[in-house]
């Protein structure tokens, strides 16, 4: 009686085990077929946006598995089908500048539509606070005028677009709106900015770890990325900015940001921006010590290639504006600023489209941050429309 009534437990369990095994195999089959992604679209598509003219441009974004997706805009109709895994793929053709409406994004019946594109360049605007410094803090913030919506200039603040006008222009960056300005005015063509500045960084904070030079000092800051001190000195550092120098990062000889970490914050989550080329205005940070500027060749050269890499753009414009004239106030650090003002020349001259704006006589020997920002802003649209000329 025992036995049999073991028998019969054991074909019991055994016929939910099998049950169990084809739910399971069944739905594995369903979830391996079918991915439920959420219909998105890259991080710097928003309304107001500048897309690339006279160029060819690729835009990745995601749905459901092996869905129909198409994209359309003025004439434009683009039709492609999501991978097994959700991702799709559309390759824009080269449209005239100044070509504006809406873009539609459909995918399984969903609609986005993105109002008030317009097509142009696009440039990134990155570096310290000189180029954090807006309008309103620069010498000719009166200069601008009333007719700034007439320049068709719009803004990228990381998140969303915006059409630069009266009303806002005095908070954007001094060197990038006048750059952009001065740009349009010599090719007519619409620009887009996107500023990723942060005052009292050194490079370090800007080149992707992978990138960081094989010397000592990269070798070193390579183990400080996630270093929890480091990251907790950084987190207090940003709480009550005390002066440069005396914040606590300095005891590791950074400046106000851990290595790689405005690369993996900023840069890093937009690499499909369609960039047309970089305005690099950096370096101040790096001047404490006559090995740092040294140094800073290996840094600037890898953060250039770093770009072109990650924007896979190996043609990418570079302008690296050089530091103006300034005493620092010791020996030694008159000397680093000196050292790597010839740095940013010489990565400049041996580096493919690559320009250098002079702006040493555009200094305040006593002002780290020199007020007069239109006249950098012109020198660097001049400077990049010969380069272009150029190539």
């Amino acid at each position: 009686m025992k036995n049999m009534l073991a028998n019969a437990l054991n074909k019991k369990h055994a016929g939910i085990l099998a049950i169990a095994f084809v739910l399971l195999i069944f739905s594995f089959q369903k979830s391996e077929g079918q991915i439920s992604r959420e219909f998105s679209l890259p991080l710097w598509i928003s309304d107001n946006m500048i897309f690339p003219s006279e160029a060819n441009w690729t835009l990745r974004g995601s749905c459901g598995s092996s869905q129909e997706v198409s994209v359309s805009f003025n004439k434009i109709k683009i039709s492609t089908k999501s991978d097994k895994d959700g991702i799709w793929e559309v390759s824009f053709p080269s449209v005239k500048s100044g070509i504006s409406g809406d873009m539609m994004f459909v995918c399984n019946g969903e609609t986005k539509v993105i109002k008030e594109v317009l097509s142009g360049n696009i440039w990134l605007c990155a570096g310290q606070s000189n180029m954090a410094m807006h309008v309103k803090s620069s010498k000719e913030s009166i200069e601008v005028g009333d007719n700034v919506s007439s320049l068709n200039i719009r803004y990228f603040n990381g998140k969303q677009w915006q059409k630069i006008t009266n009303e806002n222009v005095q908070n954007i960056s001094a060197v990038a709106f006048f750059f952009a300005a001065e740009m349009q005015k010599s090719q007519r063509n619409p620009m887009g900015i996107f500023v990723a500045a942060r005052g009292g960084t050194g490079i370090e904070a800007w080149v992707p770890e992978e990138a960081f030079p094989d010397i000592e000092t990269g070798n070193r800051f390579r183990t400080l990325v996630n270093d929890s001190l480091v990251l907790k000195a950084a987190r207090e550092d940003d709480k009550d900015m005390k002066p440069y120098g005396q914040h606590r990062l300095a005891k590791w000889g950074l400046g106000r940001a851990v290595p790689a970490m405005l690369f993996n914050k900023l840069i890093r989550p937009l690499g499909q921006l369609p960039l047309t080329g970089v305005v690099w205005y950096q370096g101040e940070s790096n001047t404490d010590k006559v090995s740092q500027a040294t140094e800073y060749l290996f840094w600037l050269e890898n953060l250039i290639s770093s770009y072109r890499k990650y924007f896979d753009k190996p043609d990418l414009l570079f302008a690296i504006i050089q530091l103006p004239t300034y005493d620092p106030g010791t020996p030694e650090s008159l000397k680093a600023w000196e050292i790597l003002q010839g740095v940013q020349a010489t990565v400049a001259q041996n580096t493919t489209r690559t320009v250098l704006v002079d702006i040493r006589d555009l200094g305040e020997l006593y002002n780290i941050h020199p007020v007069q920002k239109k006249e950098v802003g012109i020198r660097t649209a001049k400077a990049v429309c010969k380069l272009i000329s150029i190539n």
